[in-house]
């Protein structure tokens, strides 16, 4: 009986020093070379604030607001004007050309003035253009059809 407990005694002994080595630490120690953190900030809102002030700043000839309430011509999503009925008069047709051709100027220098693509500077500018359209106007949604605002 008193070898029982001593054995018992002897495990209850070896547990206890097991688990006191088996105890997870942690040690905290500051590092030889100095820390280097690289902060990425993300400055994308910022430009899009300073390209949706430009795209503001984008004029529109007379023409345009005319065509569009006809029902000739409305906004695409792209930031460029769009044909809503194809076989619309010629000088129609030139009037979007050349507004495109303006627009596109226009987001180039936006772009290299944010040094930014120019896909970026389309895409706010149709979301814009979009949103300015007055009630009747067409506007083309992400499937590319048309629809009267």
């Amino acid at each position: 009986m008193k070898t029982v407990k001593i054995v018992t005694l002897f495990f209850a002994a070896g547990a206890v020093l097991l688990s006191a080595s088996c105890t997870p630490t942690i040690k905290v120690q500051a590092p030889d070379k100095p820390i280097h953190l690289i902060v990425d900030i993300n400055i994308k809102q910022e430009i899009l604030l300073k390209v949706e002030r430009d795209v503001e700043g984008i004029s529109v000839t007379p023409a345009i607001p005319l065509a569009k309430r006809a029902g000739w011509i409305g906004e695409r999503t792209d930031g460029y004007l769009g044909l809503v009925v194809m076989d619309a008069p010629r000088d129609v047709k030139d009037i979007v050309l050349q507004a495109n051709e303006d627009r596109r100027d226009q987001y180039v220098v936006i772009a290299n003035k944010h040094k930014t693509k120019l896909d970026l500077i389309e895409t706010v500018a149709g979301k814009r253009f979009v949103e300015k359209s007055a009630a009747g106007e067409f506007v083309q949604v992400a499937d590319g059809s048309w629809i009267k605002k």
